[in-house]
């Protein structure tokens, strides 16, 4: 927890508070951006930001600089449609944030940043703000009550000299710009670090434009992290800039619903249709020039097959279009079903158009507003590819309005540079003559492309086309030499490896086997890269090499069902956990679970095991685990000696993967063995979820069992599972934050508890428990009186929750004269878990330790 200092702000708080209430909505919430803007040296006091991991450094720091951008954004935007969804997307990237860092004066810079953002929703946070500033400064530095007199100048706009004082501590904070940079070159963002010591000398004023120009920066560039984006607008600036035109459309459904055919047609309506023996053997692309609207369409068709379904995730992505083809003679709306939650688990955000290809007179039933209450549905049309002429012109209308107007398309720039080297790169596989056409070429090829167009850094250019899937260059296999220039090459040459295997009844090939997988095509495919597609299989986790070497294993295609005998996992002696969803799990989860931890898949009598949806693992030192998935839930059971760091380790591998999705993540939760009932039975495993253990274990408040109305300590599943705020599943900021605190109704929560303790007192008073009944009153009254308390703070220091605390535990304490009275009461154990529920609340609102 971030102590605070004994410093008094009541008095500057009250001042701020006062110029606040005589401002403008937008004078006041530019003063709170302004303290965030000011906050931002104390984030390098250190000389550096080793406080974060460094492979966590610059998404954080980008956070940061993110979350300003779209903050002032949003301020100027207030009168627009859009302020409300700006505003929400600058709180959602703040969640949590402070409690990424230990430190006092950078925790408190952080929580600037953050209450600058939520005075967007509520003006009083521009006063937070304004003290977390100040909390930093005086962390840093000491009692410095005229860093205050700074700040008031910021608010009134006084530009006097102020005292001496103020002017010497002007001195000693400019130095810490000085070391602000410094810190962010040492991290490859001198960018950000001119950006804002720009904004700061020239009287915290901006560029509009270069504002949104960062703004429109590509997620796929974003997503690398603030040197990425620093280096990226730089080259927007020195080059200039030009609209990056390009969209991408993926056409989803099962075999035989008339994919391909409305791909051909959405290009021309006149295109013949497939016939009854041609289908999709991995994924087709073509390109679909829009003139009118100057843009290139780039439709992926996928195959329909469910063996090729989990090579999917390497194509699917964001900032698409999908179109989900429904075979209008198939009646199960589970299908449908699973390829919305197929887009959902890796196009994030994006949408779907749902298209019914009718076969005949008979029109399915599709509950089309309930499926819109749960994914993202941009349109619903139902009519046949083959015949509706009218239906696929409104259709096809539809989508060319819909990428027009979609802003991850038409306000999109890149660097002229890059573009021309783009441009020249499609030349390649792009020609007008097939014998000419490269789908891929070597580094030194690239980089003399590269120079014609006065590109500095190959390497950063190499990355920023990856990430934007312009062109593929694997940094970790550059012992192959190979920049793909036809993202389409791969994804054939992978589902031909799948189907090939597939064909064979097989689950594993050897190298030697891809001439006969490519057999047909070896021009395309020719065997010096049969060793740089196997390499790929096991880059995208669709596969594992033997020990032995040589040799591809598919978890995928192994056998569906178990081995005869697992092993018992004994619930006294064992640790076990469940991931738990509501939806269908992305088909590849366990396999790419298998492919990270092959090496310690098990042997008996000379057999793996392991199977499709799971395996028995081990670690060398006699510790055993069994992973299976079942039913939407994948369970983990461990016993062994070390069975903590085991279960810590495969808890770990499984977070990263479901992190890797893009929809909502499974509930994570524990089994809990309950003291004096038999163990080795499974209904008698009470399962709690990660987050509900870590903030009872924090809050030191035990947890209340009602069916077995008892209440359990939290602390020893903590040590046992090894659970703390890094590896709840979510990520980090699960801790309650200074956000949530001052959302939770006080209030409300006091005065239903405080119901609660009449109510009992009343009814041991009926029964005669007089001296009983004066315990739960005299707490209610003092509840009462905490009524006027602000903050958590105050409530806090007054120790109120502590008395609270010590009645529940007694009345939790079978044996306990309390307990017992309680008992008696009719309805009396109901109330006590409406009391132990509401302290909870209180509780981690005031964030006991």
């Amino acid at each position: 927890m971030i102590n605070r200092t004994v410093m008094d702000v009541e008095a500057f708080e009250k001042r701020i508070s006062q110029y606040l209430k005589k401002s403008k909505e937008e004078q006041v919430l530019y003063f709170a951006w302004h303290c965030a803007v000011r906050a931002l040296p104390f984030l390098s006091v250190e000389g550096s930001f080793a406080y974060w991991e460094k492979q966590e450094r610059q998404q954080f720091l980008y956070t940061i600089f993110s979350t300003l951008d779209k903050n002032i954004w949003a301020i100027l935007q207030r009168k627009e449609e859009g302020f409300s969804d700006l505003s929400d997307i600058a709180v959602e990237d703040t969640e949590g944030l402070a409690f990424t860092v230990h430190r006092n004066t950078v925790a408190y810079a952080v929580f600037a940043v953050a209450d600058a953002v939520y005075s967007l929703l509520d003006r009083y946070y521009a006063v937070y703000a304004a003290t977390d500033l100040i909390y930093a400064a005086e962390n840093y530095w000491g009692m410095q009550p005229d860093f205050t007199s700074l700040l008031l100048r910021d608010l009134r706009g006084v530009k006097i000299p102020g005292t001496v004082k103020v002017q010497e501590l002007q001195k000693r904070y400019d130095k810490l710009w000085v070391t602000w940079e410094k810190a962010l070159q040492d991290e490859d963002c001198a960018y950000w670090g001119r950006l804002y010591r720009n904004i700061y000398r020239n009287g915290f004023t901006f560029d509009p434009e270069a504002l949104k120009r960062r703004l429109s920066v590509p997620k796929e560039i974003r997503e690398q992290g603030a040197a990425a984006v620093g280096h990226y607008l730089e080259e927007l600036e020195k080059q200039g800039a030009i609209q990056f035109n390009e969209a991408r459309i993926i056409i989803l459904g099962d075999k035989g619903a008339g994919k391909t055919s409305l791909a051909r047609r959405l290009i021309d309506p006149k295109a013949p249709m497939t016939e009854e023996n041609e289908s999709t053997a991995g994924v087709d692309t073509l390109l679909w020039e829009i003139e009118k609207q100057n843009v290139n369409v780039h439709i992926w068709d996928f195959a329909g097959h469910t063996v090729t379904h989990a090579v999917h995730q390497f194509f699917l992505s964001e900032h698409c279009l999908y179109i989900i083809v429904y075979d209008g003679r198939t009646e199960g709306r589970n299908r449908l079903e699973y390829w919305l939650n197929h887009m959902t688990n890796y196009g994030e955000d994006s949408e779907a158009i749902i298209l019914v290809n009718e076969r005949d007179r008979h029109r399915v039933d599709i509950p089309i507003n309930s499926l819109k209450e749960q994914y993202p549905i941009a349109a619903f049309y139902s009519f046949s590819i083959r015949d509706n002429v009218a239906g696929l012109t409104d259709f096809r209308e539809f989508v060319v309005n819909y990428i027009n107007s979609h802003p991850s398309w038409n306000n999109q720039e890149i660097p002229q540079n890059y573009y021309k080297v783009k441009e020249e790169l499609e030349e390649y596989f792009i020609p007008s003559d097939p014998v000419k056409k490269k789908e891929h070429i070597t580094k030194s090829e690239f980089k003399a492309i590269a120079r014609k167009y006065n590109v500095q850094n190959t390497e950063i250019l190499l990355k920023n086309l990856h990430a934007l899937g312009i062109s593929l260059w694997y940094k970790d296999m550059e012992e192959f030499d190979t920049l793909v220039l036809n993202p389409e090459w791969i994804s054939q040459g992978v589902y031909k490896v799948i189907n090939w295997v597939h064909q064979e009844q097989r689950y594993s090939l050897t190298l030697k086997d891809f001439e006969k997988v490519f057999q047909e095509e070896t021009d395309r495919y020719p065997i010096e890269k049969h060793s740089f597609i196997f390499k790929l299989m096991i880059f995208y986790e669709l596969a594992y090499e033997t020990k032995e070497g040589g040799c591809l294993i598919i978890p995928h295609l192994l056998q569906e069902d178990r081995p005869a005998h697992l092993p018992d996992f004994p619930i006294g002696n064992s640790l076990m956990l469940q991931y738990r969803s509501e939806q269908p799990l992305p088909p590849d989860t366990v396999s790419r679970f298998i492919v990270r931890h092959n090496r310690e898949i098990k042997q008996e009598k000379g057999f793996y095991q392991v199977w499709r949806y799971g395996a028995i693992l081990e670690d060398g030192s006699g510790t055993i685990a069994l992973v299976r998935e079942e039913d939407r839930t994948i369970s983990v059971s461990v016993k062994g000696f070390q069975k903590t760091a085991y279960l810590t380790a495969l808890r770990k591998t499984l977070n990263e993967i479901f992190s890797s999705y893009k929809t909502r993540q499974p509930e994570l939760r524990y089994a809990i063995k309950i003291f004096g009932e038999i163990s080795g039975k499974e209904n008698n495993i009470l399962w709690l979820t990660d987050k509900k253990i870590f903030n009872h274990a924090q809050d030191k408040v035990p947890y209340y069992d009602d069916i077995r109305q008892q209440n359990i300590d939290m602390d020893k599943y903590v040590v046992n599972y090894n659970i703390n705020a890094e590896n709840i599943i979510g990520g980090k900021g699960v801790l309650i934050n200074k956000s949530v605190r001052n959302n939770f109704n006080f209030y409300d929560c006091n005065i239903r508890v405080q119901g609660c303790l009449n109510d009992l007192a009343q009814l041991l008073n009926e029964k005669g428990k007089k001296e009983e009944a004066r315990e739960f009153e005299a707490l209610a009254g003092i509840l009462e009186k905490a009524e006027q308390y602000k903050t958590p703070e105050e409530m806090k220091k007054k120790g109120i929750l502590n008395r609270l605390k010590r009645l529940i535990e007694e009345l939790g304490n079978p044996d306990s004269h309390l307990s017992k009275i309680v008992g008696g009461v009719k309805a009396g154990l109901d109330i006590v878990r409406d009391i132990a529920k509401g302290y909870n609340d209180l509780a981690r609102w005031v964030g006991l330790d």
